[in-house]
């Protein structure tokens, strides 16, 4: 404690020079990470509407203007797609330096811009010519800038330069495709928001957007890499179809449709000669012989059990009880047996046969061949 109460005392009692020095460093708000958003203000100003993404996204037919850097049409879906809309009478501009959203426009540092064969290839079939190596010529300045019969006065220094095919090389280039227009500015710190106004760049801004004569959206593309949330917003539907119809397949394949499934087949056991003479009896009594194939067994057993009972000395009355203890039945079963009544039923043949089977076994009756 005692040190640090002398090193305080004796810094408070030196005299310490120091100079301030201010240096800005950037925006604050939404002009850190939007570049354009002064050009996107002067365009409402002028009473179009402007919308901003920052991500690549396809022109429609109600865009006619879209700034982008030109490293963002980075495949050939992209640069065909862009090409077409451009055909249809559609404004492409592209920035090609100092046109990515990460920089800070108070920083020394840029990073060179990757651009892919396919962007080199489109502006080739519109005869545009870019180099494809920064700093190959060194650095290119200019201080005017001709469109549309009009001289502007800029601050372009590019490491990179544009020209039509087999022209002069430079930093701007805009040539008519089909309907409509593409335009090539090699650095894009002329339409940024330190820059924007200076000299007459808002004046060339204005031109561009208004040189192809076309009403509609005006579009600012930032460049930054596709998330995964977007690609989802564009393409989840057709994945979300696909996974409900395989979903769909899948319930058709699995759930019960038409009632319960069958169990899994099994081989037929080997049947015994009762169910052969069951099925037999129901194949007869559907065709309605029941009743005759009953007849002979119950006239033979009313005759050899009348017999059986008179030389026991029974009455009449007692006839149907002694056939009902020699065969261990019901008194109601042999009265049914023995009735000369059709089967109602191939089960009710079944029944009836099989007691008259047992009566006949008791009687130890042999049958007649």
């Amino acid at each position: 404690m005692r040190l640090i109460f002398l090193i305080t005392v004796v810094c408070s009692l030196t005299a310490c020079d120091y100079t301030e020095v201010e240096r800005e460093i950037g925006y604050k708000g939404k002009a850190r990470f939007q570049p354009w958003l002064a050009a996107e203000r002067f365009v409402q100003g002028m009473g179009g509407c402007v919308h901003s993404v920052a991500s690549w996204t396809p022109p429609s037919a109600r865009d006619a203007v879209w700034i982008l850097p030109a490293a963002t049409l980075n495949n050939e879906s992209f640069t065909r797609r862009m090409e077409q809309w451009v055909t249809r009478g559609g404004h492409l501009i592209l920035l090609v330096e100092h046109a990515d959203s990460e920089r800070s426009d108070w920083s020394d540092y840029s990073l060179k811009p990757d651009l892919h064969q396919a962007l080199y290839s489109m502006l080739e079939r519109a005869g545009i010519q870019l180099d494809r190596k920064a700093g190959s010529g060194g650095e290119t300045t200019r201080e005017e800038i001709k469109f549309s019969g009009r001289f502007f006065k800029v601050n372009a220094k590019s490491s990179l330069t544009v020209s039509r095919t087999g022209k002069n090389p430079g930093v701007f280039v805009s040539k008519v495709k089909g309907d409509g227009r593409i335009t090539v500015l090699t650095d894009g710190r002329i339409l940024r928001n330190r820059w924007i106004g200076e000299n007459e760049h808002a004046d060339l801004l204005a031109a561009l957007i208004s040189a192809t004569g076309a009403r509609g959206n005006v579009g600012f593309m930032r460049g930054s890499p596709v998330s995964l949330w977007a690609m989802l917003r564009e393409y989840l539907g057709p994945v979300l179809i696909g996974l409900a119809v395989w979903v769909l397949l899948w319930l058709w394949k699995s759930l019960r449709r038409f009632g319960p499934l069958e169990s899994e087949a099994t081989p037929q056991e080997s049947r015994g000669y009762g169910y052969h003479l069951e099925a037999l009896g129901d194949f007869q009594w559907r065709l309605d012989r029941g009743a005759s194939l009953l007849a002979p067994l119950r006239a033979q057993i009313t005759e050899l059990g009348q017999r059986a009972a008179a030389r026991v000395h029974l009455g009449n009355g007692e006839f149907y009880q002694y056939l009902a203890d020699r065969s261990g039945l019901s008194l109601e079963r042999v009265h049914q047996a023995l009735a000369d009544v059709p089967p109602d039923g191939s089960a009710q043949l079944t029944i009836t046969a099989a007691d008259l089977q047992q009566l006949h076994k008791s009687l130890h009756i042999t049958p007649r061949s």
